[in-house]
C-alpha cells in the first residue's frame, strides 16, 4: 500500500494535468481532479464565467452590476457612493462639498441636490450663480416671468421656457416634472416613470422606507426564505470579501479625488465641470477658465473653485448668457431725475431746468432768487417755483425792466393840453446831434426797452427830481420829462 502511494506521480506538479485554465488541479492517489475557480462554471475540464450579474438578484447590486472574469463589481449611477458593502448605494452629499458650486443656497437631494438664490435673485441658466431681479417689463430678467428652471427671451418679446435635463416641461409650460432620468428621479434603489412622476422601488434584499424613496434591509429570515435564481446569499458575501482585496471604489473611494467608477479592469476616476484630471489619475485640480479668453467674460472674470463668474462695470448689467455685459439705460426708469436725464455709456447726468438747482445727483431744487440780492428789485421780491417777481407797493407801478416802480400822478382839472415837442437834428462830420425843444419842461417816459414818449409842457411845480437809474418825472398827461442830451446816430 505504501508502495502504491510511493510510485504514485504528482500530475498537478509535473503539469501534466490536463485541468482548464480557470481550473486548480487537485492530486488524488494515482490520479488528480480538476475543480473549476470560484466564479466560474463546469467539469474543471471546461470551465466557463459565471455571470453573476445575469439574474433577478443581479449579484446583490442595487443600481449596477458588472461582471468580470471570476467575479463582479457594483457600481452606483451618478449622485450615489457604493457602500461599504460593496452592494448597497448611498446618496452623495453635493453640498458638502463646495456648497456644490451653487452662489447662494445648495439644498442637498437624493441622487442629486439643487441651487437656490436668495430673495431678490433668481437662478440663471447655468442652474449655480444668481441674477438680480429686475421691475422692467416681460424678459427673463423680470422676476414674473414664471419659467421654474431655465427662461428664455423670444424674437417676439415674450419668454419661453426650458427645463434642466432630467425634467420635462409641464403642460402648463412653465413647470418642470421630474423623471427617472435626473438623480435616479430621487430613488434611492430603482425609478420607474409613471404619468404622476418617479416611483420608486427597493432591491429584493430592502424594504421601501415610508419616505417613499430610500431602501432599508429586510429581516434575515426573509432574505434566507426568499427565492431566486443566483448564487446563496452566503456565496455572495464570500464574493464580496474576495472584492475588498481588490482596487474598488468601495475602499477610500478607489483612491479617487471625486467620482470613483467601478469597471471590468479596475477603478475608473473622473472630475466634475470645472475640474481635469491629473496625470496620477486620481487628483482633480481646478481649472482657472480666466485665463483664456477672459473666460468669455465681455468685462471682468473670476475665477471660482470648479467654475467661474462674470461681472460687470458700473453702469453695465450681465445679461443671462452670464458673460454678455449691457449698459443700463438709467434714463429708461421713472423717477431717476427729477427733471431731465441724459444717458452716457456706464452713466448717466440729470440737469434741471431754468430756476432750478441739481443738488444730490438726481434731484432739482428751486433757486431763491430774492435771497441773493433781493432779486435785484428796487421793492419788494416774491419767490415763486422755479421763477420770482418784483413788486411795487400801492400808487407805484412796476417798470417795463420787471425791477424798477414808478410813481404813479394824479392830474388836477383844468390841466392845459401839452404843447407839442419839436425835434432838430443836424449832422456834422458824419455825426447825427438831435436836440428836443418845447415851450416849457420837457419829460419821456420809456415805453419799452426801444422806445419812449415824449411830453412837453408840464408845470414846473407838477414835477419831480429824477429818482433812479433812467431818470424819468411823472407828469400830468401821461409823459415824462427829460433833459435835452444829444444822440449820436
Amino acid at each position: 500500500m505504501l508502495d502504491a502511494f510511493a510510485l504514485d506521480a504528482d500530475e498537478c506538479a509535473e503539469a501534466t494535468d490536463d485541468c482548464h485554465i480557470d481550473a486548480l488541479c487537485q492530486n488524488t492517489p494515482k490520479s488528480f481532479k480538476c475543480i473549476c475557480k470560484p466564479g466560474y462554471k463546469g467539469d474543471g475540464k471546461q470551465c466557463e464565467d459565471i455571470d453573476e450579474c445575469d439574474n433577478d438578484y443581479t449579484g446583490g447590486c442595487v443600481h449596477e452590476c458588472i461582471n468580470i472574469p471570476g467575479n463582479y463589481r457594483c457600481t452606483c449611477y451618478d449622485g450615489f457612493m457604493l457602500a461599504h458593502d460593496g452592494h448597497n448605494c448611498l446618496d452623495v452629499d453635493e453640498c458638502a462639498d463646495n456648497n456644490g458650486g451653487c452662489q447662494q443656497i445648495c439644498v442637498n437631494t437624493m441622487g442629486s441636490y439643487e441651487c437656490l438664490c436668495k430673495q431678490g435673485f433668481f437662478l440663471s441658466d447655468n442652474q449655480h450663480t444668481c441674477i438680480h431681479r429686475s421691475d422692467d417689463g416681460m424678459n427673463c430678467m423680470n422676476k414674473e416671468h414664471g419659467c421654474a428652471h431655465i427662461c428664455r427671451e423670444t424674437p417676439k418679446g415674450g419668454v419661453a421656457c426650458e427645463c434642466r435635463p432630467g425634467f420635462e416641461l409641464a403642460k402648463n409650460q412653465r413647470d418642470c416634472t421630474l423623471t427617472c432620468n435626473y438623480g435616479n428621479g430621487g430613488c434611492q434603489h430603482t425609478c420607474d416613470d409613471t404619468d404622476s412622476g418617479p416611483v420608486c422601488g427597493c432591491h429584493q434584499k430592502y424594504a421601501l422606507h415610508s419616505d417613499s424613496k430610500t431602501c432599508i434591509e429586510k429581516d434575515e429570515a426573509a432574505i434566507e426564505s426568499s427565492e431566486f435564481n443566483a448564487t446563496s446569499v452566503a456565496d455572495v458575501d464570500k464574493r464580496v470579501k474576495r472584492r475588498l482585496f481588490m482596487e474598488t471604489c468601495a475602499v477610500n473611494n478607489g483612491g479617487c479625488d471625486r467620482t470613483c467608477k467601478d469597471t471590468a479592469t479596475g477603478v475608473r476616476c473622473s472630475c466634475p465641470v470645472g475640474f481635469t484630471l491629473q496625470p496620477d489619475g486620481k487628483t482633480c485640480k481646478d481649472i482657472d477658465e480666466c485665463l483664456v479668453n477672459n473666460g468669455g467674460c465681455d468685462h471682468f472674470c473670476r475665477n471660482t473653485v470648479g467654475s467661474f463668474e462674470c461681472s460687470c462695470q458700473k453702469g453695465h448689467k450681465l445679461l443671462t448668457d452670464e458673460r454678455s455685459c449691457q449698459d443700463i439705460d438709467e434714463c429708461s426708469f421713472e423717477r431717476t431725475c427729477d427733471h431731465m436725464c441724459i444717458n452716457y455709456p456706464g452713466s448717466f447726468e440729470c440737469l434741471c431746468h431754468k430756476g432750478y438747482t441739481l443738488y444730490g445727483q438726481t434731484h432739482c431744487g428751486d433757486i431763491d432768487e430774492c435771497s441773493i440780492n433781493n432779486g435785484s428789485c428796487e421793492h419788494g421780491c416774491a419767490n415763486t417755483m422755479g421763477s420770482y417777481e418784483c413788486l411795487c407797493p400801492s400808487g407805484v407801478k412796476l417798470h417795463w425792466n420787471k425791477k424798477d416802480c414808478l410813481e404813479a400822478v394824479k392830474c388836477l382839472p383844468g390841466a392845459k393840453p401839452v404843447p407839442k415837442a419839436q425835434l432838430i437834428c443836424s449832422k456834422t462830420g458824419g455825426v447825427e446831434s438831435c436836440s428836443l425843444s418845447c415851450p416849457s419842461n420837457a419829460l419821456f417816459v420809456a415805453d419799452s426797452e426801444n422806445s419812449y414818449t415824449l411830453s412837453c409842457g408840464v408845470p414846473g411845480q407838477m414835477t419831480k427830481s429824477p429818482q433812479n437809474r433812467n431818470s424819468t418825472l411823472l407828469s400830468c398827461g401821461g409823459g415824462y420829462a427829460a433833459s435835452q442830451t444829444p444822440r449820436e446816430a
